[in-house]
């Protein structure tokens, strides 16, 4: 196969049992180490429910991300800019963000926005985003260059979360990443491949090493980054990233009425 970030050589690598019962190529770049599934004939199943039960870890994920969001914007961007949450799954996140004093906005073509109605990004997007978020979206992408194209049509700026592959390359059904229980995982990304994506789009490349990554116009300090990045140092930083919260604004333009007279 031709691997879908780089186009070169993507050989074959493994073979999987996916949602336990179909049997799965897996396919690995000879140049930037990207893996892949054959095409994914199966996903329609895989997303009868757009979140997957396994998905335990989905609160605990979206509060950490949202204090290392908002130190990411206090550093690096124009904290009173607007932004989107891209595939924005429940809204919780945008919740959270919006919550800190963040003007995000939600936007996903697949999932129920449960925690953040009203805050859609419109379509088509006018307005200046300063930053756009998509976590947990990489790794389920079948054509990644086209999506990225179509994220970076809101920003230049891209703060996401994928997790590396591990090295040496681990074989399907023995990372957990792979998700094979639920075949919504099809595209798994190396710092290479990431970096070769950035390259691609003209873009500033900076990661964590594990699994925060900044696709961006702007130079910053790599070391910083990771610093940023990192979800137990950043709870000292997240205080001075503070921001009046927008809870009672959002509460005025929901009911028509002010929070303060209600609760008076």
């Amino acid at each position: 196969m031709k691997c879908l970030v780089c186009a070169s050589p993507s050989d074959y690598f493994s073979t999987a049992e996916v949602l336990g019962k179909y049997s799965v190529d897996y396919y690995n770049c000879s140049a930037c180490g990207y893996v892949q599934t054959e095409e994914p004939y199966w996903l329609e199943e895989a997303y009868a429910s757009a979140i997957t039960d396994s998905d335990v870890g989905l609160v605990r994920r979206n509060r950490e991300l949202a204090n290392v969001t908002k130190v990411i914007i206090a550093l690096f961007f124009d904290s009173k800019g607007r932004f989107i949450d891209y595939a924005g799954g429940y809204g919780l996140f945008v919740r959270l963000m919006r919550d800190n004093g963040f003007d995000f906005l939600w936007n996903d073509k697949y999932c129920r926005n449960i925690f953040a109605s009203g805050f859609e990004s419109p379509e088509p997007c006018q307005e200046k985003i300063e930053l756009v978020t998509a976590f947990e979206l990489f790794e389920h992408l079948v054509d990644p260059a086209a999506e990225l194209n179509r994220i970076l049509s809101y920003s230049r700026n891209l703060f996401f979360s994928t997790q590396l592959l591990p090295q040496p390359t681990p074989q399907p059904g023995t990372w957990w990443y792979y998700g094979v229980e639920h075949g919504q995982h099809v595209g798994f990304h190396t710092r290479e491949s990431l970096a070769c994506l950035a390259k691609r789009f003209g873009l500033n490349f900076y990661s964590n090493g594990a699994w925060l990554h900044l696709f961006t116009e702007k130079r910053i300090s790599p070391p910083l980054f990771r610093v940023c990045a990192n979800t137990i140092i950043v709870l000292m930083l997240a205080p001075f990233a503070y921001r009046k919260s927008l809870l009672m604004a959002d509460f005025s333009k929901m009911s028509g009425t002010s929070l303060d007279k209600k609760v008076g």
